[in-house]
């Protein structure tokens, strides 16, 4: 859970989204318009939303000294190759560079099992 945001969003796997019956689009977080709704339900009751679920779009978290040092900007989209057993490239990766940043490769479950990705995996940024 978290950061804290402004609106209500749920990141979903696409396997998930058969099971709860929504056709949730591919965005950055944070990027909701337009994209459907979806009950919430817990022990302490439900609350509906009327837009913000969305499959995460694939980034890398780093700082404009580490951009700088991989030859990439803010807002750009690139491919990563994973080494290993089941490696593979992955397209459609947004460079997120901010100040704040850690470098950090953010995929989601799927994709992750998909290629055997672990902690320790060596990715390379393909430009």
């Amino acid at each position: 859970l978290g950061p804290l945001r402004s609106k209500t969003q749920v990141e979903i796997l696409r396997g998930d989204s058969f099971k709860l019956g929504v056709a949730p689009e591919v965005r950055m977080s944070g990027d909701l318009h337009g994209t459907p709704g979806i009950a919430i339900i817990g022990s302490k009751g439900s609350v509906q939303i009327k837009e913000g679920v969305i499959v995460a779009q694939r980034h890398i978290h780093m700082t404009p000294a580490d951009a700088q040092h991989f030859g990439v900007h803010d807002g750009q989209t690139v491919s990563i190759k994973v080494d290993g057993p089941r490696g593979g490239i992955y397209n459609n990766v947004a460079i997120r560079a901010n100040d704040t940043s850690a470098l950090e490769c953010h995929i989601d479950t799927e994709e992750a099992n998909a290629m055997c990705v672990g902690n320790s995996s060596k990715i390379t940024i393909v430009k």
